[in-house]
């Protein structure tokens, strides 16, 4: 074949791949990310009116949907006819996107339906449809449940296994279980675990609620004989104190022995149908669990194992009978959230043998999770092994090196292991089931040394399985660095709640959980499990309206005050404003006025001065009414808890104002309204020196300040002379540094921009001196830490709060809860800040309506700003001036702004003007490329 009849062939065959590409474009559906109930293909939704969204995709400038059509049937087939046999919309004119609410024929309990969108673009043509998506309804009605709750009469035993076998004898079409435990459970069909996930069911608390969790089984089943089993743990169901072994002072749960329950629906192709049910006639045994608490770890006895019993034909003879448990009144709730899972594995960097049958792992990786060992010896040699987050005892961590040893100053590491025992038969391999930690180095220590043929052993993350939703990055190492623990901190501390630390306390504290919960809404999509959180909020709920400082209450331990009980209030508008969910609001609404009522009646009858009507004092013991936590400047200053009581309930007043507004409650709105404006006066009469322009202490108090600033509580002829006062202890005082908490960092990080100081919060962010982030990292922190000096735990994520800077200031994609961007990011505001530190830097978040990005780089003469809107959005863009007079704009690659104006208004671009040190435009959805130089 000569080369001009090759060239002939090669160009036809692109010809047509170009043409079949078109076509297949012409057709796509301009959808993706279909959810219901914030998840993708749910199994066990238990809302009746479940709610659709989607995220609409289009790169063309100017891209909106102007109409939507959803079809949902029990039927696939039937979709493919363009048939909603059981909800159908019709046309519907609008741009929503966002929680479309189901309106057709009961749902009911156990089905599998399916639904499919499609919408119409900016010229009213019709996209094709979407892909054919399902959801799976749970059992909606407690007299659904027809199995029995079942235990092991053995209360010693510390994690019972429970089985049992039934015979199919049809041809199966489908099988659905509903499936749960406590304190943990593994479910097993025909010898296999039932799903991937792990510390099943999510924390509740059990005398409420329980969740339980829906999986597809088709394909576990066979036709004649099949075997069930349970593996249970103790959890916080069953937690008591151990001579020896770690468990949080006080912690002394004990609601029974671990129980299961499972209902097994099958469907067989005669369409007839089978209900299997946990009952009398299975039976219980021991496991090679010999002991397991949250706290303090699990001990496995290998030579315990018997092989095959949860398979077919296991010889049960001598276990017994199951104890059945009567009267479990409880909710029992589908478990819709993100599971917990293994995450990632990780191998030791550095190993090294200190002693004969002592070896220390280094993972040079701070993690929440358990170890995996790998062994080979002889049967009843003993394995120990625990970890700790640093060496020799010292404040920080660092590489391992030979001489070094574990860190065991705090209980929580020392007293905290789990202890393998070989059966010695070949490698065998072991990791925990019902624990997981917090650490970095592990060390392991073999009773026989000699009896080992080989040993591995690597760090196991665990954590709940949350979708990442952000990415930044930018030329500053140390930035980086500081973002990556932040969320390093956050998914070690996400068990199925918020907690403080995954080793010490595992506690769902409010106070840390709320301050956390916008720089988390920006990380990683948390709708599903903030809904499920703030259940937990509301079964924690006292009679009186107080919520607890944590939830849900079964493990960790008391302290915090009215900033920590405040997360029932905060977080669900910012998941309104973030996920524009009003559902959320309206569930919560009377619970939610319920603690606001319980605040103004602590304030004006339980505090310590009850004469102080718009005054929180102080109450309960010192636990109970703590304020600001963890400043490195306390001891000087403070802390005047009254101060933080009184500004929280306060900003509670605020925001449930707001909320009352938005679900149309005007009423409420305008009470609350009036109650701020006294708690206002109130708070100043009694806090504010008005000859020194401070707040609660006679030197200045950051925190104190900020909460003035952010609540707009200052008198306006003293707001300057207020602000000069904060920048001056930081600039001046504090040589630069911050001198905030958990609380007062939150408004630290969001405060100072919006008072046009990000430069003096870069240059805070940027430190490497204590107290900073960079004083952390340049000291080996691979996570956040507890406490500025690094005395407690490695693993807190509440000072995560710095993300925020990233996020929405220096790479500048303003959040909902600024001024320009809309609630759900309809509308969206730009503005990076350019620092003379950093070359570059960029940031992407996937919000509701799709992915949100800004990146922006210096270059030799000006500098280039590329910005994505997703399609059905507008926005703004503020692009600094910088130090110029003047500046010449061009987008991709066209001149349009010069002298103060648009020179080309063929764009996307509809509008502009110079406005504070920037050039501001309005724009429709797309990507553009700003090229800015200036004189």
């Amino acid at each position: 074949m000569n080369k001009s009849v090759l060239s002939l062939i090669i160009i036809s065959l692109l010809i047509s791949l170009l043409q079949t590409s078109c076509s297949e474009n012409d057709n796509l559906s301009n959808v993706r990310d279909l959810k219901v109930e914030y998840l993708t293909n749910p199994y066990g939704l238990d809302e009746e009116n479940p709610r659709f969204s989607w995220i609409y995709d289009d790169n063309t400038r100017g891209a909106s949907q102007t109409a939507y059509r959803i079809i949902v049937s029990g039927n696939p087939e039937n979709l493919e006819n363009e048939e909603g046999d059981l909800f159908d919309t019709g046309k519907v004119s609008s741009s929503n996107t966002v929680h479309v609410e189901y309106d057709g024929a009961p749902l009911e309990s156990g089905n599998k339906y399916y639904w499919k969108v499609r919408v119409w673009d900016q010229d009213e043509e019709e996209a094709d449809w979407s892909e054919t998506h399902r959801f799976h309804m749970g059992l909606l009605n407690p007299d659904d449940w027809q199995a029995k709750w079942i235990t092991t009469p053995d209360t010693t035993i510390s994690s019972p296994l429970l089985r049992n076998e039934f015979t199919i004898e049809k041809e199966i079409e489908s099988a659905t279980v509903f499936v749960t435990g406590v304190g943990y459970y593994e479910f097993y069909l025909n010898g296999e675990k039932v799903g991937d996930h792990f510390l099943d069911p999510g924390m509740t608390d059990f005398r409420d609620r329980i969740l339980y969790e829906t999986y597809d089984v088709s394909g576990q089943l066979q036709e004649g004989n099949n075997a069930a089993g349970f593996w249970l743990g103790n959890g916080a169901f069953r937690l008591k104190a151990e001579e020896g072994r770690w468990t949080w002072y006080g912690m002394n749960n004990q609601y029974g022995t671990p129980m299961g329950i499972m209902q097994l629906h099958i469907q067989y192709a005669d369409g007839s149908e089978e209900i299997v049910g946990s009952d009398e006639s299975w039976k219980s045994s021991l496991s090679p669990i010999i002991y397991n608490n949250v706290y303090g770890g699990e001990d496995y006895d290998a030579r315990l194992e018997q092989e095959g019993w949860n398979s077919v034909g296991f010889d049960d003879s001598d276990w017994n009978s199951v104890e059945i448990v009567e009267d479990v009144a409880v909710i029992m709730d589908s478990q819709v959230m993100p599971p917990i899972r293994v995450i990632e594995t990780i191998e030791p960097v550095t190993q090294t043998n200190p002693e004969p049958g002592k070896y220390l792992y280094d993972l040079e990786q701070n993690i929440a999770g358990w170890w995996r060992l790998q062994v080979e010896g002889e049967g009843g040699t003993e394995i120990k092994i625990r970890g700790a987050e640093t060496l020799n005892n010292e404040l920080f961590p660092k590489p391992l090196e030979e001489g070094n040893s574990l860190s065991t100053k705090h209980q929580y590491h020392a007293n905290v292991w789990t202890t393998y025992i070989l059966n010695g038969d070949g490698i065998e391999t072991y990791e925990p089931r019902f624990f997981y930690s917090g650490f970095r180095y592990i060390e392991v220590q073999v009773d026989d040394p000699e009896a080992i043929e080989s040993l591995e052993i690597d760090g196991r993350v665990v954590h709940s399985d949350l979708k990442r939703t952000s990415s930044f990055s930018s030329s500053n190492s140390l930035l980086n660095q500081i973002c990556e623990a932040a969320i390093w901190s956050q998914r070690g501390n996400l068990h199925g709640y918020p907690e403080d630390c995954p080793h010490r306390e595992k506690g769902g504290y409010n106070g840390d959980g709320q301050v956390i919960a916008e720089t988390s809404m920006h990380d990683f999509d948390m709708h599903a499990l903030y809904e499920k959180w703030l259940k937990d909020m509301k079964d924690s709920q006292y009679d009186n309206g107080r919520i607890p400082n944590t939830s849900p209450l079964m493990l960790g331990g008391v302290g915090g005050g009215i900033a920590w009980g405040s997360a029932y209030i905060l977080i669900p508008l910012w998941m309104y404003q973030y996920y524009e969910d009003t559902r959320l609001l309206e569930e919560h609404y009377p619970n939610m006025k319920k603690y606001m009522t319980y605040l103004e009646n602590l304030a004006g009858e339980f505090d310590e001065n009850p004469d102080e009507e718009y005054i929180i004092n102080e109450f309960g013991g010192y636990w109970d009414s703590l304020g600001e936590w963890e400043a490195p400047v306390r001891d000087r200053t403070g802390p005047v808890n009254p101060l933080t009581n009184t500004y929280y309930w306060y900003l509670n007043t605020l925001t449930f104002a707001d909320i009352a507004g938005i679900l149309g409650k005007e009423d409420d709105r305008r009470s609350y309204l009036s109650l701020s404006d006294s708690i206002k006066k109130a708070f100043n009469e009694k806090f504010f020196l008005e000859d020194s322009n401070l707040y609660g202490t006679e030197e200045p108090y950051q925190g104190y300040l900020l909460f003035a600033l952010n609540g707009d509580l200052v008198p306006e002829e003293h707001r300057e002379a207020v602000l000069d006062n904060l920048l001056h202890d930081i600039e001046v005082t504090s040589d630069g540094h911050l001198g905030t908490g958990i609380l007062g960092t939150k408004h630290l990080v969001n405060v100072l921009p919006e008072e046009g100081r990000e430069d003096l919060l870069h240059n805070i962010v940027t430190k490497t001196t204590f107290p900073s982030w960079g004083y952390w990292i340049e000291n080996g922190a691979t996570t956040l830490w507890e406490s500025w000096n690094a005395e407690s735990s490695h693993n807190h994520q509440m000072f995560g709060t710095v993300n925020e800077y990233l996020y929405k200031y220096l790479a500048g994609i303003q959040a909902p809860t600024n001024e320009g961007t809309a609630v759900g990011y309809k509308e969206i505001h730009i503005k990076p800040y350019i620092p003379d530190d950093v070359d570059w830097a960029e940031a992407t978040i996937e919000t509701v309506r799709g992915t949100v990005s800004s990146r922006w780089e210096k270059t030799d003469d000006g500098l280039i700003l590329n910005v994505t809107l997703p399609p059905n959005t507008t926005g703004k863009v503020s692009i600094p001036k910088r130090d110029w007079d003047d500046v010449e704009i061009s987008e991709g690659g066209e001149a349009f702004w010069e002298d103060g104006q648009i020179v080309d208004n063929s764009t996307e671009i509809f509008s502009g003007r110079e406005a504070d040190g920037f050039v501001v435009l309005d724009l429709n959805s797309g990507t553009y490329e700003f090229e800015v130089t200036g004189e």
